[in-house]
């Protein structure tokens, strides 16, 4: 399993640094075709346990260092490697020091969750990777940016539709205002995702 980035990091870091409301890019295509469809197959067999609150309702996996299934422990391994971190680094411009989290998130119909900021325990970067297909705008589930007004959110700049085998990355700070807009279809919203620190 391979990740191909590293011919353009430089041409990743300006857009990341360029991108509004806060640092923030898409990266598309990130596995090979059969490595992606192998960790979709995997992550829905994962035990998701359902999260509900006012903030919140989504179910989740337990964190997939853990995971005895070989492609996501592979996944975990290549998201946590040294060459991988010093890869996010470059493109975000952040010294990370080689912790990550990871867990497999699943939006059903009516899951949604509400404006934060992601600021927690030293977290540095966000990454978010899709493994759903066939999204539409109308099916929601969408990634929406935020202005920051005055330390509290402001408006939606930005909106990503849930794209097969992409990752979004963004740095966590007290402008990184971001919610999950409600699903509102029958379809399932796969993705793992987490924080490098």
């Amino acid at each position: 399993m391979k990740i191909n980035i590293s011919d353009n990091l430089d041409s990743l870091a300006k857009t990341f640094r360029d991108n509004s409301p806060f640092p923030h890019i898409v990266i598309n295509d990130l596995l090979a075709e059969r490595d992606a469809q192998n960790i979709r197959k995997s992550i829905m067999k994962e035990k998701f346990e359902k999260k509900h609150s006012d903030l919140f309702s989504l179910s989740q996996t337990n964190d997939l260092s853990t995971t005895k299934d070989l492609a996501l422990k592979e996944l975990y391994l290549l998201f946590s490697s040294k060459d991988f971190i010093r890869q996010i680094s470059k493109i975000t411009g952040v010294s990370l020091k080689g912790k990550i989290d990871m867990a497999g998130s699943l939006y059903e119909d009516t899951d949604f969750l509400l404006c934060q900021d992601d600021r927690l325990e030293k977290r540095s970067i966000a990454y978010i990777y899709y493994l759903s297909s066939r999204f539409t705008e109308q099916d929601g589930g969408a990634l929406a940016l935020l202005s920051d007004k005055e330390g509290k959110p402001g408006e939606i700049v930005r909106r990503y539709i849930p794209v097969w085998n992409s990752m979004i990355l963004f740095k966590v700070s007290s402008q990184s205002w971001h919610e999950v807009e409600e699903v509102l279809s029958a379809k399932k919203r796969y993705a793992i995702g987490g924080w490098f620190y």
